[in-house]
């Protein structure tokens, strides 16, 4: 009796972990549905040949993450919409919020991560659905969500870097790309890498030709709840100041465009519905619920402002 139960459980036991095994693997397509319009929220000034800034509070939300070109198909809705209202030239900087890019984390899950109210709630099923994070959550001690950036990290820098480098050359406008997180990045051969060692926001630019432009932002993180951090990048539209800061409660970027004669001036951050990030300061939230808006409007704002004379 012995040796018939003996190969029996051995079976069972190989069937169990081969159903385990394809399970953690299968990605069912599913369809997506996702709010893809976009409104000008305000357009201030008078266009000329002076350029422009054009902000962008993108509504977001975790399905929206599930492949990079889903997430591009709600960034070209609101960049269409520009286009329509005449609001694109060579001398137009679009600026995007920070933390745009660190939710590429959610890229290839099970369809019920989406559907989740939190990460913590995610959390099981992203715990049996990647049964390599455990060695780095009990090992090298980290959470869950901090163990599936690192995994992921090398992706996410490629597709961030793509996405963003496509949307400027495509639209032919210089592009502030927000940021995302990243264990200590770098660059080689002009290609975004990401490295073993501390977490750091990486915010890039590109040109209207999809290279990146001047210098990338880095700051350690996590960052001080309180204190703001400055970054000065030369553009085809003149001098961009961003100044970045959580004072609000979540991360709000404010994008001033010179050209020396006049400026314009308007706050970045990102609407719909995204989860706090890892070790962002206590009590405060990714997409804000009672921020001032600029318009009632649902779906992604656009906010433009024209230098020259008003």
């Amino acid at each position: 009796m012995r040796k018939l139960l003996t190969p029996l459980i051995i079976a069972i036991l190989v069937s169990c972990l081969t159903a385990y095994a394809v399970w953690t693997g299968e990605r069912p397509r599913t369809h997506y549905l996702s709010d893809l319009r976009a409104s000008v929220a305000s357009d201030a000034g008078t266009a000329g040949p002076h350029g422009n800034l054009l902000a962008i509070r993108p509504a977001l939300y975790p399905s929206d993450y599930r492949d990079p070109d889903l997430l591009r198909m709600k960034l070209t809705a609101a960049l269409d919409q520009a286009r329509a209202k005449g609001l694109l030239n060579e001398r137009t900087v679009v600026a995007l919020p920070d933390h745009i890019g660190t939710w590429l984390l959610l890229k290839d899950e099970k369809y019920g991560l989406y559907q989740a109210r939190s990460f913590a709630e995610a959390g099981r099923l992203l715990t049996l659905s990647h049964p390599t994070l455990l060695g780095r959550l009990f090992l090298q001690g980290q959470d869950l969500e901090e163990a599936l950036l690192r995994a992921k990290a090398r992706r996410m820098a490629k597709d961030y870097q793509k996405l963003f480098s496509r949307l400027a050359s495509e639209y032919r406008v210089t592009l502030l790309a927000g940021s995302i997180l990243l264990p200590s990045p770098y660059f080689k051969d002009g290609k975004l890498r990401s490295g073993h060692g501390k977490l750091y926001n990486l915010a890039l630019a590109f040109s209207a030709d999809g290279q990146l432009l001047g210098e990338p932002f880095s700051q350690p993180w996590p960052q001080s709840a309180r204190g703001e951090s400055r970054q000065s990048l030369q553009t085809a539209g003149g001098l961009v100041t961003i100044t970045r800061s959580w004072n609000p409660g979540y991360p709000q970027s404010q994008v001033t465009l010179s050209d020396g004669q006049s400026s314009a001036s308007e706050s970045l951050f990102l609407r719909g519905r995204l989860w706090p990030l890892h070790n962002s300061p206590a009590g405060s939230e990714l997409t804000p619920v009672d921020a001032p808006q600029a318009s009632q409007a649902p779906g992604s704002h656009l906010l433009n402002a024209w230098l020259g004379a008003r």
